[in-house]
């Protein structure tokens, strides 16, 4: 659930709002925001050496042994980012003599100068690359020395008393001979060992720059509340939001540290942050709200328990597999082994819980590394596929009517609740009118009389009823849309069986592979036990992403639109010490 915030605003001399500001970085309670553009050039000059330091910690390559650094840490990240930058350099530049001397290694070494200068005593040389056919074309005047031949190719010079323009195409001269050109080569080289084996010496200190970033990261938050705090005369204040049952924390330290303090209720137009407490049963599936990145508004609803259910519901379905689920499983099981120093282990629990709605759905199935003749469905019913898609349109009606009972809960007493009752109607009369269309089930009649109720509650009640017609006309305004969109978004629910069918159909291709190479000989069993391994293993990651598209989807998307969720929040992150 969204625990409920309370704004607090402190007020304190502002010449004590340095130690004011400390005090309540202990405490960690308090969601600070700005009342000013923290904008002090101090501010901007940590940010760019936080920056810098994390660039010197990308660069640095990982050692064992580290060692601490007291002092010098801008320094070290300063010759680090200007050895890199040297090194991109000279990479840019040996990579474009390698090129010159791929050019000209079959021409030997010369000096371009010397030919150049003769262009002072009347004498022009050319160097070319010509075919015999272009051989027989020479201008009159212009002596062509062979110089050697590769192929049909003719390396050549074309010496002239006077600049004659050539029928064919002539070289642009190197800059340097071929001698300086390797000798430059080797030079670059060796100085970018040099600067990778710096490299190799100051990774000791790469622990050392990281505690430097996240010391720059803290004072920089620091430094930014304080620019940032409201200014009247010689006071300072710092407003932000607290969590209900720990403003009294807050406004006992006000008392002993003689700050002045307003607590109240946040206003309609603020957005307070977003805090969400859960059991434990369903704060397992907040490291998937992390990989999303999606918050749900302060005044939104937290989904956490139901996207947990359903989530799980369509790990199930689409990966459809119980040997796959179990290869998960004992993933799970393999990295909480390796990782048992993660105090939060909601991960590994999550992982456990959708493999075994993987596991369960295979066994319901008959499917484990595909299909086989010998594994019997333990749910008959579940084997056919039109009855999962009708499952999968039932699911879809069920989640979607939930979003609505949700507003209706919300929107009580208000008239406006009858049209998320009319909303239900016609998500249940798309139910039955997809089974017809889709699966050829016949559409019951009594749905016609639901879904007409259904519209006129629409229609009637989605706008305020302070004027009648008014309120009729903005209902028509979208109704026809929304009943095309909830229609489709049932449909969409699909997509469950469509994925499931198309993951189960891969891994039988696969097997039917193996099977048609056969274990004639310790070849053939080799070569099947590849495809497997190969084929499996492709199946399992393609699942991971099927999850994230398709299972995702139906949980942000189709079930939010429908409870009208925008997940505009903001993170709750209060001022605290960073450990």
């Amino acid at each position: 659930m969204i625990v409920k915030m309370k704004k607090i605003i402190l007020v304190m001399q502002s010449k004590d709002i340095s130690v004011a500001l400390e005090s309540l970085r202990n405490l960690g309670l308090l969601h600070v925001e700005h009342e000013n553009l923290p904008l002090g050039e101090g501010i901007m000059k940590m940010k760019e050496d936080r920056l810098r330091a994390i660039e010197a910690i990308t660069i640095l390559p990982d050692i064992e042994n580290q060692e601490s650094l007291k002092l010098g840490e801008e320094d070290i990240a300063a010759e680090i980012l200007d050895l890199m930058d040297e090194k991109e350099t000279l990479i840019e530049k040996l990579h474009k003599i390698k090129h010159e001397i791929m050019m000209w290694e079959d021409w030997g070494d010369f000096d371009p100068e010397i030919i150049e200068q003769m262009a002072d005593s009347k004498v022009w040389v050319k160097l070319c690359k010509i075919t015999s056919q272009e051989k027989k074309n020479i201008p009159e005047g212009v002596i062509l020395e062979e110089l050697f031949k590769k192929g049909n190719i003719i390396y050549c010079a074309a010496i002239s008393r006077k600049e004659i323009a050539l029928p064919f195409e002539t070289l642009t001269l190197p800059e340097i001979g071929l001698k300086q050109m390797i000798a430059e080569e080797k030079r670059h080289e060796s100085r970018i060992k040099e600067i990778e084996k710096r490299f190799l010496e100051m990774a000791v200190y790469k622990n050392a720059l990281g505690e430097y970033e996240k010391y720059l990261d803290s004072a920089i938050e620091f430094n930014e509340i304080a620019e940032g705090a409201g200014r009247f005369e010689k006071l300072s204040y710092v407003k932000g939001y607290s969590p209900i049952d720990k403003a009294s924390i807050i406004e006992k330290a006000a008392m002993l540290e003689k700050w002045a303090i307003l607590v109240s209720d946040p206003d309609e137009n603020e957005t307070p942050p977003t805090l969400i407490r859960n059991p434990k049963w369903v704060s397992i599936i907040e490291p998937m709200f992390n990989i999303i990145n999606t918050i749900p508004g302060y005044r939104e609803i937290d989904i956490s328990p139901h996207f947990l259910i359903f989530f799980s519901i369509f790990f199930g379905m689409l990966i459809g597999d119980a040997g796959y689920g179990l290869v998960y499983f004992i993933a799970g099981l393999v990295m909480q082994r390796k990782f048992k120093q993660l105090k939060d282990k909601s991960i590994f629990f999550l992982t456990y819980v959708l493999s075994g709605c993987a596991i369960t759905w295979g066994l319901m199935t008959g499917v484990f590394f595909g299909p086989h003749v010998w594994l019997k469905p333990m749910a008959p019913y579940f084997a056919d596929n039109t009855n999962v898609q009708a499952f999968c349109f039932l699911i879809g009606a069920t989640q979607l009517t939930i979003a609505h009972i949700w507003k209706i809960l919300r929107k009580i007493p208000s008239l406006k609740a009858l049209s998320d009752v009319g909303w239900i109607c016609i998500l249940w009369s798309a139910y039955f009118m997809a089974k017809t269309l889709i699966l050829n089930f016949e559409f019951p009649g009594f749905m016609r009389w639901i879904f007409i109720a259904g519209s006129t509650l629409v229609i009637l009640f989605t706008s305020p009823m302070k004027n009648v017609f008014a309120g009729i006309g903005a209902g028509l305004g979208d109704f026809l849309l929304k009943l095309v969109n909830s229609f489709a978004d049932i449909v969409s629910y699909i997509r469950l069986f469509a994925v499931g069918l198309a993951g189960v159909a891969i891994a039988d291709a696969f097997n039917q592979i193996a099977g048609g190479i056969g274990t004639g000989s310790i070849l053939n069993g080799l070569f099947s036990v590849l495809v497997l391994f190969a084929g499996h293993t492709l199946n399992l990651v393609m699942g991971i992403l099927a999850i994230l598209v398709h299972g995702v989807r139906l949980n942000v998307l189709e079930f939010s639109g429908h409870l009208d969720m925008e997940w505009s929040g903001v993170k709750y992150s209060p001022f605290k010490v960073k450990q």
